[in-house]
């Protein structure tokens, strides 16, 4: 529905008639401001908001979505996320205009936010171990390593690095890259090699062999980060499972 008015108007316009009504059906309330929406549990609560461009106009309003939750506590902030970077195939920011629908560009957002955002907040709030209980040991848990002692660390970093990425590019066909990919997981101190290593099964998460290493990951790793990926990658996977019994949507 094309109305008359600004590009601002239409902002505002998509966020109450459409993002609103979707977002209160997965549990989330009106935050403090237009365009922010918080979805709280016990003790954690993620919140989604809607940010604008400084340059948007009269006639064209940019906007992107940021993701972040938090602890109720003290509203510290342990993970934060734009919904564009959990899907890298979306366009970076979505824009409304004072001429054209809302609608369409409603249904994406949505539809992005669906598939991605929120397998993602819920991962983030489920079980996150934040903030971290000292009684708690991780079965996965690697000494600390000490920053700035070697004046060639940041070169291993790099080299450690360039050495995944290598066997990422050969790991969906050889077998031993596989395996030390799931070494890297398991073994490796370094918390982003760690993360790169459950990023990268991410993408085979469909398979069982990838499966059962995410679970692992997400159970038994010390790192935050490592576990929210682990947990992040299997719900989209059962996702994708379940797209794929429900089959195609009849049309109505």
């Amino acid at each position: 529905m094309n109305t008359a008015g600004t590009a601002q108007d239409a902002y505002r316009r998509m966020l109450r008639g459409h993002i609103a009504p979707a977002l209160r059906e997965l549990g989330f309330k009106r935050g403090r401001s237009l365009g922010a929406f918080r979805h709280e549990t016990a003790a954690h609560a993620a919140e989604v908001r809607f940010r604008k461009s400084r340059y948007s106009t009269r006639q064209e309003v940019d906007f992107w979505i940021d993701l972040h939750p938090t602890w109720i506590t003290t509203e510290w902030v342990y993970w934060d996320w734009t919904l564009r970077a959990l899907a890298p195939e979306q366009r970076s920011r979505w824009e409304v205009t004072a001429t054209a629908p809302v609608e369409p560009v409603a249904r994406e957002v949505l539809h992005v936010f669906r598939s991605y955002g929120w397998p993602a907040i819920q991962a983030a709030l489920d079980n996150p171990g934040y903030p971290r209980d000292p009684a708690v040991r991780w079965p996965r848990t690697f000494p600390k390593r000490p920053r700035g002692r070697f004046p060639d660390e940041a070169a291993a970093d790099r080299q450690a690095q360039e050495e995944l990425e290598q066997i990422m590019i050969r790991a969906g066909t050889d077998s031993r890259a596989f395996q030390a990919l799931l070494a890297r997981l398991e073994t490796d101190p370094d918390p982003s090699i760690r993360q790169g290593a459950a990023w990268h099964l991410l993408r085979t998460a469909h398979e069982e062999r990838s499966r059962q290493a995410l679970r692992a990951a997400a159970a038994e790793d010390e790192d935050i980060d490592v576990r929210w990926i682990a947990r992040y990658a299997l719900r989209l996977a059962r996702r994708e499972t379940t797209a794929d019994i429900a089959g195609p949507a009849s049309s109505p």
